[in-house]
């Protein structure tokens, strides 16, 4: 047993062959997309048996929910490092870090990328979706928007749409989720929304090479429509280089 870590030689080795079949998993997207990581596939990179794979991962779900963990938890880390990299940064500073961060992550890893926001979630509807390890990376990696966003919010808050604009229907959802965004009414959370799916739509199209028809580099409309989001919420951000 390792004294520091309380792991017996047969963890670590366990440990050892789950990261060396999701480092595989991970070659064969980069390869081939989606489509390419399949356990047979992944089996046969690691010069291991199909049932072999399964003594480590019981189906291709779990397989991809744990690749899908890390891959998240990959670019947490990134963002985080990036909004803590200038300790005196504004709130403004923070979102350009991040959301910069973001993009700058996606174009260097468009499969990954591609994996985490372009394949279908898989059985959203399922009772244990909320406990994979995918879906529970996931709203780590939601959670540095969302936070940074209700500290805006608490700090300065933001003018949103009344209630009457948006329905009793929306206004019911959004409701029930105001815990998880630190309180904030169902107005400010609407917005927060809309400019995360502006970003993550802008963000989407450039690597998917949806913009080419209209843009050679996407870099600067993406820096303009991230400084009119940043004064829509009151943050003194830089100006468009």
């Amino acid at each position: 047993m390792d004294l520091k870590t309380g792991e017996t030689r047969r963890e670590r080795q366990r440990a050892a062959t789950v990261a060396e079949i999701k480092a595989a998993a991970r070659k064969l997207l980069v390869e081939g997309g989606v489509p390419a990581v399949g356990l047979r596939a992944v089996a046969r990179e690691l010069g291991l048996s199909a049932p072999a794979l399964y003594r480590y991962f019981d189906s291709h779900e779990a397989l991809i929910s744990a690749l899908v963990a890390d891959l998240y938890d990959e670019l947490t880390e990134a963002l985080i490092a990036l909004r803590d990299s200038d300790p005196e940064a504004d709130l403004g500073g923070q979102l350009f870090l991040i959301a910069g961060g973001l993009r700058d992550w996606a174009l260097a890893h468009p499969a990954e990328f591609g994996l985490l926001f372009g394949a279908p979630v898989p059985n959203p509807l399922a009772e244990d979706h909320e406990l994979t390890p995918g879906h529970q990376a996931a709203m780590r990696f939601g959670a540095v928007f969302k936070d940074l966003v209700a500290k805006v919010y608490r700090q300065q808050p933001f003018a949103h749409p009344p209630e009457e604009a948006l329905g009793p229907e929306l206004i019911a959802q959004l409701t029930q989720k105001s815990e998880y965004f630190d309180g904030m009414p169902a107005g400010a959370i609407y917005l927060s929304l809309t400019y995360w799916t502006r970003l993550y739509g802008l963000i989407c199209m450039e690597v998917f090479g949806q913009l080419h028809w209209a843009l050679d580099d996407a870099g600067a409309y993406f820096q303009a429509q991230l400084f009119e989001i940043g004064e829509a919420l009151g943050l003194d951000c830089p100006l468009p280089e």
